[in-house]
């Protein structure tokens, strides 16, 4: 791992019983900080970003130093080159989207300003909006504004504390999608705050799962997941960027191209070819078979390969992942199916998804 950001860290908030020793390594991807509540997750993005002074520690980015307490240095965090969103996009009610990305920009030159404002704004789907103030935009626009001015002035790492709680499922699959363009389009760290492990499994490459303001494990988020007691995995979601490709007639289906992986039927969409979109599986809706099947009614039958098996805590479910292409699909099965069918890495499997069971929201959804 080519390191990128480094923090040790110990702090006690006032007047709570929390004491928060953490020790978190990333290199340019995204990493979760994963528990419930009052575990210290979003007081750890405060510590690094210079809200909150450590008691002992260090912050490092690259090879510049931002914290050390053995040494005295503690730069502010207006020169951290720290990009920032929260639950509340915060953005300035009286500036319109375009000013509100210039905000940070002041000593840019003009030409330079202008290139970075109009590439963040591509970048993060706000261009249509540039023009309008933020009461009147949805609150998946308000969010993908604030992302974009968190953006703008090219930070080295990009805090996200919860950012898409306050949103509906689809405006939530469209900023999680961008998010993780961001990170590599950008290729710098992000650390992302979540209690939700479809969250985390689907923009995550590596989880720090914290109790008591520690952190208890970390690596690969499914194999974190799976290894903890309590953690439910149900309702786990495969998202991925897709293409319209073409429509059928007018009530039938709609065919997409997934980013990097195959064709995919989903129920009739009204968006024109060439339409970017999200796709959202559940990963308790998807099917394996192992050699060729037919007389399904099922519309997506994928050919695959598996690529790891991850049993659960509880022992009784198990996941699957599967590749097809550059894409990796995520699938729960019951523990005694992997016996049955044999599932190992490098087996072929058949991935059988029902086009109904195929959620899309537009790029540009509210």
């Amino acid at each position: 791992m080519n390191l990128a950001f480094e923090a040790n860290l110990s702090w006690s908030p006032p007047g709570s019983h929390l004491k928060i020793d953490v020790s978190l390594r990333l290199g340019a991807e995204c990493g979760i900080l994963f528990g419930a509540s009052g575990v210290g997750k979003s007081s750890i993005l405060r510590l690094i970003a210079g809200l909150e002074r450590p008691h002992q520690g260090r912050v490092r980015l690259g090879d510049e130093t931002l914290f050390d307490s053995t040494t005295g240095v503690d730069r502010p965090l207006r020169h951290r080159r720290i990009g920032l969103i929260f639950q509340d996009d915060l953005l300035f009610p009286h500036l319109d989207v375009a000013q509100n990305l210039r905000f940070g920009l002041k000593g840019w030159g003009r030409v330079e300003a202008d290139r970075r404002v109009a590439e963040v704004a591509d970048l993060c789907g706000v261009g249509p909006l540039m023009g309008r103030r933020p009461e009147t935009l949805s609150g998946g626009e308000r969010q993908r504004v604030g992302l974009a001015r968190a953006l703008a002035p090219r930070p080295r790492l990009l805090l996200c504390d919860e950012p898409v709680s306050a949103l509906d499922m689809a405006a939530r699959d469209v900023l999680i999608d961008r998010i993780r363009a961001v990170q590599r389009a950008e290729q710098i760290p992000v650390l992302y705050v979540t209690h939700s492990p479809s969250e985390a499994i689907s923009l995550g490459s590596r989880l720090f799962r914290l109790e008591g303001g520690k952190v208890i494990d970390e690596g690969p988020p499914l194999d974190v997941l799976a290894r903890a007691s309590g953690v439910a995995m149900e309702g786990v979601h495969n998202r991925f960027g897709a293409t319209v490709e073409s429509q059928g007639e007018k009530g039938g289906e709609t065919i997409l191209r997934l980013d990097g992986g195959p064709k995919l039927i989903v129920p009739s969409l009204d968006r024109p070819v060439g339409s970017s979109v999200v796709v959202r599986v559940r990963a308790d809706d998807i099917l394996l078979a192992r050699g060729s099947i037919s007389g399904l009614s099922a519309r997506n039958v994928l050919p695959g390969t598996v690529e790891r098996v991850i049993g659960s805590g509880s022992g009784s479910e198990a996941e699957v992942l599967v590749r097809t292409g550059e894409v990796a699909w995520i699938v729960s099965v019951v523990t005694p199916a992997i016996q049955a069918l044999g599932l190992c890495v490098g087996v072929s499997v058949e991935i059988i998804i029902k086009a109904r069971s195929c959620h899309v929201a537009a790029d540009d959804d509210r």
